[in-house]
């Protein structure tokens, strides 16, 4: 089922961060709804929206705005029931009546119905139809996939909208009145309810038996941004706060029966891969992944955090003949973007030119993470399509460090699978890295370096 948001009537303060928020966690069409704004106050809210997001808008006033600014399309309504003249993109009505939706609906994209339950946002706005009409226009298909349920809808009626054969659900008061604190898991539940079932990342990776790392911290942070974790396991490791102590790797046949059994049964929206370890399970997950056509993000554990070298040259040979070329976005640490590139890589100025070269001897977008620089403040170095993006942040001070890049690169391939394109999921998990740092730093977790706090946007 389709989910769409309408905007409050009223313009508000932190509402452009409220409805970026929504749009970074999957949201596909908001409906622009400002009846009293002027051409230049809706112009102004259009600007604060980033760039990225533009084409998931609909416009129910000021329709000329939708090309200037390349928006999804127009909403037609009683206060501008008629096209503009020469329009010719996507277009959506509010109809009131079973017979305007049969007047109306093969015209148009899709349109509202409303009210099917007593209005949220509009006190004294009650249910315009009975059960019985519902289902009967149903029955005949005047209801299909083209028809939006408005009106009162709360997260208790999907199931009914759905089995009355609605196509998706509007809502609007249901979202606003939320408080701070509910709003983006409010929002989760809307969109697991409408969908079925939140966008799913598979994230291949060793086991970290302390929790901090590995496909422990990939499940936890894609859990804590709302998707769904699936996981297959390339090694066990024997690991606490002080260190690594031992490490078994699993039989790479029995990595890729793994991989195999979530592709051939899951809808897997992206994927991150964490260790790896030899040429043969390089090899292995190379031509299983053959097929997959999603996002797949790569943190290569090459190099430790201290510089010890953690693949043999083999294996490293395998991963940047077969398995880099495979990737949407490598996010190597200094230390392997120096390997990688076989470059010394001093400065951030160095840092963008290694990016740029290994992102065009591989053909994809190259993440490398600045964290060993010195100084107070911390850049990593993005090159996507021949552009190169900076994300500069204040070094957050603290012992509890382990996992970090894992946490990274399973936050970006969450945000990819949420639909944001690169600049905005890199954005959006740095953000979520940087908080559950601030929240881990007085947790005393074992007696070396401990983990983030994984649960800081649950």
């Amino acid at each position: 089922m389709k989910l769409i948001v309408i905007t409050r009537p009223d313009i508000f303060s932190g509402e452009a961060e409220a409805v970026t928020t929504l749009f970074r966690n999957g949201l596909q069409t908001l409906h622009l709804r400002k009846p009293q704004a002027k051409e230049q106050e809706v112009e102004e809210w259009i600007h604060n929206i980033p760039l990225s997001y533009h084409s998931r808008i609909v416009l129910h006033d000021h329709f000329h705005l939708a090309g200037v600014f390349q928006l999804q399309g127009i909403h037609l309504n009683s206060r501008h029931p008629q096209k503009p003249v020469g329009y010719h993109g996507q277009t959506s009505r509010s109809c009131h009546t079973l017979e305007e939706v049969e007047r109306y609906k093969q015209e148009c994209d899709y349109v509202f119905l409303s009210p099917i339950y007593n209005s949220i946002s509009k006190p004294g706005y009650d249910s315009a139809f009975s059960h019985e009409d519902l289902r009967q226009a149903r029955d005949c298909q005047l209801i299909d996939d083209r028809v939006i349920a408005l009106g009162g809808i709360d997260h208790t009626h999907i199931e009914e909208i759905r089995s009355l054969g609605f196509g998706g659900v509007a809502v609007l008061g249901d979202v606003w009145k939320q408080s701070s604190e509910s709003f983006l898991p409010h929002f989760h539940r809307l969109w697991r309810q409408t969908h079925g079932a939140p966008p799913t990342v598979l994230t291949i990776a060793g086991s970290d038996s302390s929790g901090g790392a590995g496909i422990q911290a990939d499940i936890k942070t894609i859990s804590a941004l709302g998707a769904y974790a699936a996981s297959a396991l390339t090694a066990l490791t024997a690991q606490n706060t002080q260190g690594v102590q031992g490490i078994s790797p699993v039989d790479p046949e029995f990595m890729v029966l793994q991989v195999s059994s979530v592709l051939n049964d899951l809808q897997v929206d992206a994927i991150k891969i964490g260790m790896v370890g030899d040429s043969a399970m390089t090899l292995a997950l190379s031509h299983v992944l053959q097929r997959y056509t999603g996002p797949i993000v790569y943190d290569p554990v090459m190099i430790s955090t201290s510089g010890h070298r953690l693949m043999e040259e083999n294996a490293i040979e395998a991963v940047c003949r077969y398995l880099l070329p495979q990737c949407t976005l490598i996010t190597p640490n200094l230390h392997e973007a120096r390997l990688l590139a076989s470059r010394p890589i001093n400065t951030i100025e160095d840092m963008e030119q290694a990016a740029l070269y290994l992102s065009e001897c591989y053909h994809t977008a190259i993440l490398i993470k600045g964290g060993h620089l010195e100084g107070h403040s911390m850049c990593d170095i993005l090159s996507c399509h021949g552009k190169v993006t900076r994300f500069t942040a204040p070094k957050v001070e603290s012992r509890n460090l382990h996992g970090t890049g894992c946490t990274l690169s399973s936050a970006i391939a969450t945000y990819l699978a949420m639909g944001n394109v690169m600049e905005e999921a890199i954005k959006c998990a740095k953000a979520y890295v940087s908080q559950a740092i601030i929240e881990a730093r007085n947790l005393h977790i074992g007696q070396g370096q401990g983990p983030l706090w994984h649960g800081s946007f649950i």
